[in-house]
């Protein structure tokens, strides 16, 4: 099956329903608050496969973590249950397991910051956001919050994939593109303080003060 042959459309959260037959049994919900955080921190990085049910649901073939993650924002005010979701809806013939299958066993996500780059790389070689959104199915408010985290410096770049700081934590240095700002934040950041809102407020004051 041509995966391009899925068709594309956005689908309120709250009409998705868990799959039965998929094959992911065990350990469905570890690690769904992690999740749960980089989804609120830089919106939903992969769409899912559906297919229809009656009454207007859909069960998710392919990416079932992904709406318990959006389930719990939801429950705790930071989504709307009726937010859109990308969506690929699976062909009636499909083979339904081997698309579960194929999800959780053979594909080797990225890192985070791999992808922020890839979709820089993307942009820079004359794709537009909208374009680089339908391709990977997501939305273009995405595509926006991943290349202001490509614009992150290169040395936070750095740490974030060493572990040195978090998804949330990089997504605060974005409300400046300035590098040398960036990474001065960061050196006079104690273990302790290395939260978002300090960085934020940190960031602030010195555009404030014209530094």
């Amino acid at each position: 099956m041509n995966t391009e042959e899925l068709q594309t459309l956005e689908i309120p959260l709250s009409k998705l329903l868990a799959w039965n037959d998929n094959v992911r049994r065990t350990g469905v919900e570890e690690r769904i608050g992690e999740l749960a955080d980089s989804i609120a921190a830089v919106g939903l990085l992969q769409g899912l496969v559906v297919k229809k049910e009656p009454r207007g649901k859909y069960a998710v073939i392919a990416g079932r973590r992904r709406p318990l993650a959006l389930s719990r924002l939801a429950e705790e005010g930071k989504v709307k249950g009726t937010m859109s979701v990308p969506c690929r809806i699976a062909p009636k013939e499909a083979d339904l397991p081997e698309i579960s299958l194929t999800e959780n066993v053979m594909r080797v996500p990225m890192h985070p910051a791999d992808e922020f780059e890839a979709f820089q790389r993307l942009i820079a070689a004359g794709k537009s956001v909208a374009d680089v959104a339908a391709r990977f199915g997501v939305t273009g408010a995405v595509v926006l919050q991943r290349l202001a985290l490509a614009r992150v410096s290169p040395v936070l770049l750095a740490k974030y994939r060493e572990g040195e700081l978090n998804l949330e934590l990089l997504q605060a240095f974005t409300l400046t593109d300035d590098h040398n700002a960036q990474e001065e934040v960061w050196s006079q950041l104690q273990p302790w303080d290395r939260k978002p809102c300090i960085v934020r407020q940190m960031l602030a004051e010195r555009r404030h003060s014209g530094q």
